[in-house]
């Protein structure tokens, strides 16, 4: 849920322009499935993070086609054809897809054009029917879909007056980010870390592990937690796939991942534990 995380107005207009691109795109397995022009191999490296975040890219298997349509192109097709497209997104796991369950309390009124799939009634979002909103449901929309990002509560709210009076004396350029959304993609865990040691750090920076591996040098493993360690969660290969920053013995800095909807979270070490499993600690 997102109740008690920042999300201002200027962030709202911010993931309004970010939301969808230009061009409306839609994947599929076959590139003889789709009658209605050529395809192209979806290539992910290729791929912005904001593609990345809008269409949950990652979730697509490898080697699939991806059209994109100019807006409006989409609703020109025949009804069947929409449907049937709409339901192969579903079936890919493809972003701004819904069960129309989801969504009854997101437009009020306006009723999208539902189409059929997998037994349920979907809502494909499209470029036109994003324009078709009013400001007032987009801004509902974003404060919903928001909420299926975030499974933990805001703390820093709540925290006891000690821990916030020890933030300010030691770490008084993270209380403007703590439980707080970005107004962009691409501020990833990694970087997170880094601003935490170092405020002079780019917070919005996407940084790769072997820039983070540069920031580590000289720290050692150790076996406990009382603060200024670094978390590293790694794969089977040793690939970095998370990290977060000790801020004391109880609490951590974190950043579960480099979209918009991955707010900058004050959390307890025994959550992000139960999140990533046993982490290796830096001192």
């Amino acid at each position: 849920m997102t109740d008690g995380y920042a999300l201002s107005s200027n962030i709202l207009e911010q993931w309004k322009a970010r939301i969808l691109p230009e061009e409306d795109w839609f994947f599929f397995t076959d590139d003889e499935c789709f009658p209605y022009g050529e395809m192209d191999v979806l290539v992910k490296a290729n791929l912005s993070l904001d593609i990345k975040t809008s269409y949950l890219t990652w979730s697509l298997p490898e080697g699939v086609f991806v059209k994109k349509m100019h807006p409006g192109e989409f609703e020109e097709l025949s009804y069947e054809a929409r449907q049937r497209i709409s339901a192969i997104q579903w079936e890919l796991g493809r972003g701004l897809v819904f069960d129309r369950e989801e969504t009854e309390e997101w437009f009020g009124e306006h009723v999208p054009s539902l189409y059929k799939g997998a037994g349920k009634k979907l809502v494909l979002f499209t470029i036109a029917f994003w324009r078709s909103l009013e400001e007032h449901q987009k801004e509902g929309f974003l404060r919903a879909y928001s909420r299926m990002w975030v499974d933990e509560q805001p703390l820093w709210k709540g925290a006891p007056p000690s821990f916030k009076t020890f933030m300010q004396r030691e770490y008084p350029h993270l209380i403007p980010y703590l439980d707080v959304f970005p107004d962009r993609n691409g501020a990833n865990c990694l970087a997170a870390v880094a601003f935490a040691t170092d405020a002079s750090s780019d917070l919005y920076h996407w940084m790769q592990a072997e820039e983070f591996n540069h920031l580590m040098a000289g720290r050692e493993e150790v076996g406990d937690i009382s603060g200024k360690e670094v978390l590293v969660w790694r794969d089977s290969e040793g690939r970095i796939i998370h990290a977060c920053y000790a801020l004391n013995e109880e609490f951590v800095f974190n950043k579960h991942g480099q979209t918009m909807f991955n707010p900058w979270q004050l959390l307890t070490v025994e959550r992000v534990i139960g999140s990533w499993g046993e982490p290796v600690i830096y001192r």
